[in-house]
């Protein structure tokens, strides 16, 4: 990485290592393969950025559209295939299948609940009647790499499609426990789709070490316009947590309680230095995106005060101009040939659209929040005492630290406003 930088990024061998800038302190590297889902997410941040972060907040799961993709790279073939696999930075589908941070999670249960910790990550696959059945080996992987198998509706009559979108979104609703009530349309269907491909993800996780409802304060939170709000904070004294000062920014790690040995889940926040400097931020991890996945150079400091404002976000997301500038377009043309491992006629099928909606609301108590990514296919052709005082703009990532699973990634530019 270039001087500069919150994280300087030396090579042993051939693997990335984190280290702090101050202390050059070598770190244990990620050995997770992480996909180009991370970066379409900067990208799309940074673009906000450029235009004066007019979006406002923002979240969106990288491991939702992850899974997204897989499901659709499994029936490509050809230059398609290798283009996905590209992005998806593996050399193969068997690779793939084994090393993604996605697929190690999906060889789990899909579904996990005990007493601090509920996660669930549900696969489906609409198929236009007319087109089906989809071809066995397809199935197969479906049934064993997703847990799901094809469902067949009839997407052309409109009647019968107002009633495959209602299906649709119940089962959205369903699978989101509520958080995303709708994601699609009949409107969103424009008469050559053959294939709807969707992952609902929900995660609902109790901190660790809980705030107290009654010591949560009204605050100054600093906006990059140089004004101020006065938003709720969740406060706590002199309390151990994993910290990390680095050049232009300072981070802390919050778990969450989990009493499975297998998954331990904890959010990040990077908190700039500077109040107007989240726009940097953004740029230090879209120029390494493996950051996401690394293992920080982090410690555990007494702070004598942690703020972090409550907050709840609530995000629509469509990627595929992002993914497309990024070299990822033979999917998105309307005359491949190159998706038939999927159904028997698999000339001129293409991704006409792909939609995230996400949630997530932070309080005293912990998280909850829920993603559903939506795939559309169609045809076509020790120092002083420390402060961790999240009073301005910030970026925040939950993740999932055996796998490296990024679930969620977001920014908070105005903790009041949802």
């Amino acid at each position: 990485m270039a001087e500069g930088r919150g994280l300087k990024r030396t090579v042993y061998g051939d693997k990335p290592c984190i280290q702090s800038e101050k202390k050059q302190k070598k770190i244990t590297p990620a050995a997770t393969i992480a996909a180009n889902t991370t970066t379409v997410v900067t990208k799309t941040l940074l673009a906000d950025a450029r235009n004066g972060f007019k979006k406002g907040n923002f979240v969106c799961s990288p491991l939702s559209l992850d899974i997204v993709l897989g499901m659709l790279t499994v029936g490509a073939e050809g230059e398609t295939l290798k283009q996905l696999l590209g992005f998806l930075r593996h050399r193969s589908i068997d690779q793939f299948l084994s090393q993604s941070p996605s697929s190690k999670l999906l060889a789990q249960s899909l579904s996990k609940r005990d007493s601090g910790l509920e996660f669930s990550l549900v696969n489906s696959v609409w198929v236009e009647e007319t087109d089906g059945p989809v071809l066995s080996s397809y199935q197969k992987v479906l049934q064993n790499v997703y847990k799901t198998e094809a469902k067949y509706m009839d997407f052309k009559d409109r009647v019968k499609l107002n009633e495959a979108v209602k299906e649709i979104n119940s089962w959205v609703k369903k699978e989101t426990k509520g958080l995303i009530p709708t994601m699609i349309k009949t409107d969103d269907f424009k008469g050559n789709e053959i294939l709807v491909l969707a992952n609902a993800l929900y995660f609902k996780g109790t901190w660790c070490k809980q705030f107290e409802a009654q010591r949560t304060w009204t605050y100054d939170f600093y906006l990059m316009n140089g004004r101020k709000v006065s938003v709720p904070f969740m406060t706590l004294d002199k309390q151990r947590f994993q910290y990390g000062s680095f050049k232009g920014y300072t981070m802390i790690k919050l778990p969450y309680e989990s009493n499975d040995g297998s998954n331990h889940f904890s959010m990040y926040i990077f908190l700039p230095k500077r109040i107007d400097g989240l726009r940097d931020l953004i740029k230090l991890f879209h120029a390494d995106d493996t950051l996401f996945y690394g293992d920080f150079d982090l410690e555990p400091k007494i702070l004598r005060k942690l703020w972090i404002p409550k907050f709840k976000i609530s995000s629509t997301f469509e990627p595929a101009d992002v993914m497309k500038q990024m070299g990822l377009t033979l999917p998105f043309d309307e005359m491949n040939r190159e998706f038939r491992g999927i159904v028997p006629d698999g000339d001129f099928i293409y991704v006409s659209k792909i939609l995230q909606k996400s949630v997530i609301e932070v309080d005293e108590r912990g998280t909850v929040a829920a993603s559903c990514t939506m795939m559309m296919v169609g045809r076509g052709g020790c120092p002083p005492e420390i402060n961790f005082v999240a009073d301005h703009p910030f970026m925040f990532m939950i993740r999932e630290d055996t796998s490296k699973a990024v679930f969620f990634v977001g920014a908070v530019l105005n903790p009041g406003v949802n």
